[in-house]
């Protein structure tokens, strides 16, 4: 078992009508992990907006680690740590993951490159190393990936990731749309709801469409560099037929969440 790379873009401004784009422009993007590891898009405060380089922080507690919509460690809980280095437009971030009672851990070595297309479409490159052990075993995989964001209003966009495990020789897609409430400057608010197709990803695992996700990430500023943040999410299994694939035994409808800390250097 591996992680796998995808993007989650949880807290994004806007690239909208041009009032509201000018507005957007207050707040500076970059990359960060998120929870399970994976990449999400978000602001940052105005105060770093000219910096070229930053460095972020994220220790993570989730008690469940599920990918693909699949319960990767029986139930067990995942604690994690990242850090991102930001130069401009790359991003390299680092993330170290062990497992809750259990005999799990990985690592992912991500390098990530995004391109404003336009006002509203932004896209995102990515190369994930990755090294798991489990129960002794150890497993390496290469990964690329591809996403974009269509930011449809400012509060509004709508994603998609599709990311290939060069060891499994298959792909993962996901499309999902996700609806921001700025609740004030210090609490932030998404929930986002998307479903995955499994192309020889999992490989054995079934093919189409596997699972449909809704999660909600709530994020407060404690302070001027450090900022709390708790997520809660519910996938439910779409064709589930583990007596023909055994990929799908852990394909299954889950309830998990997790809480974090994010700290900006």
């Amino acid at each position: 078992m591996t992680h796998y790379l995808k993007y989650v873009f949880v807290i994004t401004t806007l690239a909208g009508a041009n009032t509201a784009y000018a507005q957007a422009q207050e707040h500076y993007q970059e990359l960060e992990v998120g929870v399970g590891g994976n990449i999400k898009h978000t602001h940052t405060d105005v105060n770093y907006k000219n910096k070229e380089f930053d460095l972020h922080i994220h220790p993570l507690w989730e008690s469940r680690y599920v990918t693909e919509g699949r319960d990767n460690l029986a139930g067990n809980g995942i604690a994690s740590i990242a850090t991102e280095f930001n130069y401009k437009n790359f991003a390299v971030i680092p993330w170290a993951a062990k497992g809750i009672s259990s005999d799990y851990s990985e690592l992912n070595l991500n390098a990530i490159y995004t391109a404003h297309l336009s006002e509203r479409i932004e896209m995102y490159v990515g190369y994930n190393y990755i090294k798991a052990r489990e129960e002794g075993i150890d497993a390496h995989d290469n990964e690329l990936s591809l996403d974009f964001a269509y930011f449809y209003a400012d509060d509004i966009q709508l994603l998609s990731s599709v990311y290939h495990s060069f060891d499994a020789s298959g792909t993962f897609l996901e499309l999902a749309v996700k609806k921001d409430f700025y609740i004030n400057d210090l609490l932030l608010l998404d929930i986002q709801s998307g479903v995955g197709f499994n192309a020889g990803y999992v490989s054995d695992g079934h093919n189409g469409i596997n699972n449909v996700k809704f999660t909600a990430n709530l994020s407060y500023q404690l302070f001027n560099q450090l900022a709390l943040y708790t997520y809660t999410s519910y996938s439910i299994a779409v064709n589930k037929d583990e007596k023909r694939f055994a990929g799908d035994e852990t394909l299954r409808n889950i309830f998990w969440g997790g809480v974090g800390l994010s700290y900006q250097y």
